[in-house]
C-alpha cells in the first residue's frame, strides 16, 4: 500500500468543496442544515449524502513524536482513503436577474464542467482531494408556496484521505524476569 502523504480534516474537505461550487457558479453556496435559514435566491447548497466511506480495508497508521510531549505521549495517527458523495443543489427563483434565462440546470452544468478545468483540478489536488465522478445534472424543479423555483442537483463523488489521531502514552519501564535456572544475573528494571 502506498503511504498517504497529506491526510486532511473533514473541515478542510468541506471548505475546499464549498469554495469550488461558489467560485465556479458565482452564487452563494451553503452547507445544508435543517435548522439554518435559506439565503436569498439564487444559491447552491451542499450536503454529504454518503461518506466518509473507506475505499480500502488497509488503514495506514503512523506514530510520531511531538517534541513537547516527547517524554509523556506519542501521537497515534490513522489515515484512511475515503469517498464522499456530495449532493449539490441549485435554487433559482422565477428568473435570475443577474443571468436572465439561466435555469438551475445551467448553474449545475457550469459547476460540473469546472470540475474538469485545470485550475479546479489543481485546487482540489492542493487540498489532497480527488474528483472521482462528476455526476449527472438532474432537473428537480419545484413549486414552493405560490412560486415556481428552478432547481437542479448533481451528486459528485470525491476522494480524500482523512485522518484521526489521539495521543497515547508509551511504555516507560519494563520489568524483566529470569525464568532460566542459570545463575546469570539480570537487571530486572529497564528504563526506556
Amino acid at each position: 500500500m502506498q503511504p498517504v502523504d497529506s491526510p486532511i480534516s473533514l473541515e478542510t474537505f468541506q471548505n475546499a468543496v464549498q469554495q469550488w461550487c461558489q467560485d465556479a457558479t458565482n452564487i452563494k453556496t451553503i452547507w445544508r442544515n435543517q435548522s439554518a435559514p435559506l439565503p436569498d435566491y439564487p444559491f447552491a447548497s451542499l450536503m454529504v449524502i454518503s461518506g466518509p466511506t473507506p475505499v480500502s480495508s488497509h488503514w495506514e497508521t503512523r506514530t510520531t513524536f511531538d517534541e513537547e510531549r516527547l517524554l509523556r505521549e506519542i501521537e497515534y495517527n490513522t489515515c484512511v482513503p475515503c469517498t464522499f458523495v456530495i449532493s449539490v443543489q441549485f435554487y433559482i427563483a422565477l428568473q435570475d436577474s443577474r443571468n436572465p434565462g439561466y435555469a438551475a440546470t445551467q448553474y449545475a452544468a457550469r459547476a460540473q464542467s469546472a470540475l474538469r478545468m485545470p485550475s479546479y483540478i489543481d485546487h482540489f489536488r492542493s487540498n489532497s482531494i480527488a474528483v472521482n465522478n462528476t455526476g449527472t445534472v438532474q432537473n428537480i424543479d419545484q413549486l414552493i408556496h405560490d412560486a415556481y423555483v428552478s432547481r437542479a442537483n448533481i451528486d459528485v463523488t470525491f476522494g480524500a484521505p482523512l485522518n484521526a489521531y489521539e495521543y497515547v502514552t508509551y511504555i516507560e519501564q519494563v520489568e524483566i524476569s529470569n525464568t532460566d535456572d542459570s545463575e546469570v544475573e539480570i537487571d530486572t528494571t529497564v528504563s526506556l
